[in-house]
């Protein structure tokens, strides 16, 4: 699971008897994942100012041989701990950390547990092992990225779910830019099908076949899962307006400025994710995006507006939408804009007060958003 990482963030040493200290327990592992991102944003955008103490969950996949001794170092950390913020990728994770903190520091510590829930299946693990309900709901807050999440877990009694999308800071945006002659579609995930990549490239050869490949090209950013790159390999080699790009180093380059020399995403993902940080990325670079319903999709692009949320594998749904955007530059350049105007729901800016007021390092309401 983890090992103990001081912030460097800080330029000082951070000890969590400080009033202002906060154990941050997540996963940071390289290259940078849809969580680690979302958690390294929490640390610097939102905690920034308060003495923060990691503890990489991931540590325990990565120093195998070492488990001894992180769980030792795990055990300390929570044992001394004031605050405990969570943002891990897994249910099990979650909820073995309350179990681990209630069988340490008393099930009254519970409610300084804040958890930062990364994508959809906390509700149907809680479902599968209810047990953990009964310490998951004496935490501090449970944030979760879509409002349906909030009224599942709801449900099951957890009345302290609420609300919280993905965000990103908007100090880097960029505006939408002109369309030119070809429009300019991105593929940016990881390279699998579960992630749309074979529908992409099929709906390019029938778009290919209908006269319009002079007027479109497509570039795919990502990893290349092993299990899909002989496949990958064969369906891109005849389309000579796509283009792989290989993996993006988002901890060296900006995101923005990259997303924003293209005029829309295009995947139909029927990956059971969070809100995707990419949906939340092009909002930010001022272009639009086509989207499988897998997900949260449809909570963070609004379909016909923002851009198209097609059904997922649905070759022929993502055709007609890629060449309604191909065919109608006008139209484009309007989900551009509003795609771009919907970036301020979705602010660090927005949100950073309400989760701090809320996390009680900020005076205010004494509930949740």
């Amino acid at each position: 699971m983890g090992i103990l990482v001081i912030s460097q963030e800080n330029s000082i040493m951070t000890h969590l008897d400080s009033e202002k200290s906060i154990l941050f327990i997540g996963e940071f592992p390289p290259p940078y994942t849809g969580v680690t991102v979302k958690d390294v944003a929490l640390c610097k955008e939102i905690l920034s100012g308060y003495d923060i103490e990691k503890f990489d969950l991931y540590q325990f996949k990565f120093q195998k041989y070492k488990f001894p001794i992180l769980c030792i170092e795990l055990l300390k950390t929570v044992r001394k701990a004031k605050l405990i913020c969570i943002g891990a990728g897994h249910s099990f994770r979650v909820c073995s950390i309350f179990l681990l903190s209630k069988l340490l520091c008393g099930k009254a510590f519970l409610g300084n547990i804040v958890v930062f829930v990364m994508g959809t299946g906390l509700p149907e693990y809680l479902k599968r092992h209810p047990r953990y309900i009964r310490y998951l709901s004496q935490g501090k807050c449970l944030f979760v990225e879509g409002k349906s999440l909030v009224k599942d877990l709801n449900d099951l009694g957890l009345s302290n779910a609420f609300y919280l999308p993905n965000f990103r800071s908007g100090k880097t945006a960029l505006p939408p830019q002109p369309i030119k002659d070809r429009v300019r579609f991105v593929y940016f995930a990881r390279v699998c099908q579960d992630k749309g990549a074979d529908t992409l490239l099929s709906a390019v050869e029938k778009l290919n076949k209908r006269g319009l490949e002079s007027r479109f090209e497509v570039d795919i950013w990502g990893h290349v899962d092993p299990e899909f790159e002989r496949d990958f390999k064969m369906l891109i080699e005849p389309l000579k307006n796509v283009r792989y790009r290989g993996v993006f180093n988002s901890a060296e380059n900006d995101v923005y400025e990259l997303l924003n020399t293209y005029d829309s995403s295009a995947s139909s993902s029927s990956w059971r994710e969070g809100m995707s940080g990419t949906n939340i990325e092009c909002k930010f670079a001022g272009i639009a995006n086509i989207v499988g319903d897998g997900g949260l999709n449809s909570e963070s692009v609004e379909h016909g507006k923002t851009g198209y949320v097609v059904p997922a594998g649905d070759v022929d749904a993502l055709v007609e939408a890629m060449m309604s955007l191909i065919e109608d530059h006008d139209l484009l350049y309007q989900m551009k804009c509003a795609s771009f105007e919907d970036r301020k729901d979705f602010s660090t800016d927005l949100w950073k007060e309400k989760i701090l007021r809320e996390i009680g390092l900020k005076e205010g309401s004494d509930e949740c958003i």
